[in-house]
């Protein structure tokens, strides 16, 4: 049984950080399936977008974030942690609660982005990029992968098989040669794109490429 005084002071940290997110990145927060948000959930939340520039965030073109409770378990190479549609990001609160310890990166000083702060960034650099006319499309960025809509000698297309769950193929060809931060990157220049944006700007630009590197440099040194 929860005290009514447990129950005010919970609410009331809930609405503090709601209201925090709202008036700093001017992003609305829910709760998908209709119950209240757990403030925990929207301090980390909070947290893990102010180590991102402000006008950043707000530039990402995101206005709601959504949590839910129903999109099953952590799936490391499946879309099962969040995803962007339409200036709104939904997010699988499992990802806060269980985030997957030995599934975090580390790059070679021992520094890591843990996987909340990892999906997050990437929801919204596909916002980033989708308010920019879908940039990962443009030659600019495929030609650093090699990416290409149809078969060409020497591409591959990246095929992903966990036991229990359906087969998921990648919808794009890339160069094998090419650089990727990760597996989950070679499914598409969109995910290439934000998954690059998502370490770049998590201060583990040593896990991307030169070539992307040197991208994103010149992309986002507005803002830094």
């Amino acid at each position: 049984m929860i005290l009514i005084s447990e129950y005010i002071r919970k609410v009331a940290n809930e609405l503090f950080w709601k209201q925090k997110i709202q008036d700093k990145f001017g992003i609305e927060c829910a709760q998908k399936e209709n119950k209240p948000l757990d403030p925990i959930l929207l301090r980390q939340t909070y947290l893990i977008l102010d180590t991102m520039p402000e006008k950043l965030v707000r530039q990402c073109g995101v206005y709601k974030l959504i949590f839910s409770s129903t999109m099953g378990p952590n799936l490391p190479y499946y879309p099962t942690h969040g995803y962007y549609v339409h200036n709104s990001v939904t997010l699988n609160d499992n990802i806060f609660y269980h985030p997957d310890v030995m599934d975090d990166f580390f790059d070679e000083h021992g520094y890591f982005i843990d996987r909340p702060t990892q999906t997050i960034i990437h929801e919204f650099a596909h916002g980033y990029d989708a308010a920019r006319g879908e940039i990962s499309t443009k030659p600019e960025w495929t030609k650093l992968s090699g990416w290409s809509k149809e078969p060409k000698q020497g591409l591959k297309r990246i095929v992903i098989k966990t036991p229990g769950q359906e087969t998921v193929y990648g919808e794009w060809y890339y160069n094998p040669k090419a650089g990727f931060t990760r597996f989950y990157a070679k499914r598409n220049p969109w995910d290439d794109w934000a998954e690059a944006f998502s370490f770049y700007v998590g201060n583990m630009k040593s896990k991307l490429p030169e070539n992307k590197i040197e991208y994103f440099d010149a992309l986002l040194k507005k803002y830094y």
